[in-house]
Order: C-alpha cells, then sequence, then structure tokens
C-alpha cells in the first residue's frame, strides 16, 4: 500500500519548456505510444503475433492566455515572417526544445520530454469566459521518474 503524502497532484506539479515555467498552466496531457501491427498469416484466423513498427510520443498542455505573452513571443512556435517563403523557413529552422513535469514538493522530475516541437494551438474566446490556449506538441523520447 502507497504511503501517505506520496500521491502526485497537479498542485505539485511544475511544467516547464527548456526550464523556464509555462505560467498559468492548468492541463498537460502525455502520450507514449509503441505501434503493433498484426502478422495475420493465411490458414489462421487469429494474428499470429503483434511486432513493433513505431514509437511516439505525444502530449497537449493548455494554460490561460496572457496578453502578451505567446508562443511566437517565447520563441517556443515559428513567427509567420514578412512573406510565403520566410515563413517557411521559420518553420523549417524551428528548433527542438525539452519539457519537464517536476514535483516541487521533492524537486524530482516526475517526467523528462526530449526533442520537443510544437505541432499545433489553439484558442477560444467566449462572452463572459476565461480565453485558455490549447498546444499540441510531439516529442521523440519521454522518460519518467524512473529513468530521469
Amino acid at each position: 500500500m502507497a504511503e501517505k503524502g506520496r500521491i502526485f497532484t497537479g498542485a505539485r506539479a511544475r511544467f516547464s519548456i527548456d526550464g523556464v515555467k509555462v505560467g498559468y498552466a492548468r492541463n498537460v496531457n502525455v502520450s507514449e505510444e509503441i505501434t503493433m501491427e498484426p502478422i495475420e498469416v493465411m490458414d489462421n484466423v487469429e494474428v499470429e503475433e503483434y511486432v513493433p513498427t513505431g514509437y511516439r510520443v505525444t502530449f497537449t498542455a493548455s494554460k490561460f492566455r496572457v496578453i502578451g505573452e505567446t508562443l511566437k513571443t517565447r520563441g517556443w512556435f515559428p513567427e509567420n515572417g514578412a512573406n510565403t517563403e520566410e515563413h517557411l523557413q521559420n518553420i523549417l529552422a524551428a528548433g527542438e526544445m525539452s519539457a519537464t513535469i517536476e514535483d516541487v514538493k521533492t524537486g524530482k522530475l516526475f517526467a523528462t520530454l526530449e526533442q520537443v516541437k510544437i505541432q499545433s494551438h489553439n484558442w477560444v474566446i467566449d462572452a463572459r469566459g476565461v480565453v485558455g490556449e490549447d498546444v499540441t506538441f510531439n516529442a521523440i523520447r519521454l522518460k519518467d521518474e524512473s529513468e530521469v
């Protein structure tokens, strides 16, 4: 049985990108996936075996939208540029980042995401609503607290 005080909660979590705390973060979802392909052979209605063919890490984060603090001003998402060619170059030259989730109570890393790039972001503005921004990321590798 787990001992009291060891449950990880959102109040203990600090989400950072390249060592910079993501201000007003409110939600992070991480997915680590191994793609398995079925080996289906003749003369057998069952799958013979599953073989790994890929590994993917995706995650999403939601944050409250703060005026003047954008993904572009932080350098996390490529700027549009003055024209189409410059915009394309900005996208192609976008660097990789790292992301971490830290347990602020113990100071230990809960998860590290390596070689991160932002895939998309969106927000909705409602009458009498707080504006949030949702961001989708891709990462090459995820390491949890047992690996960092």
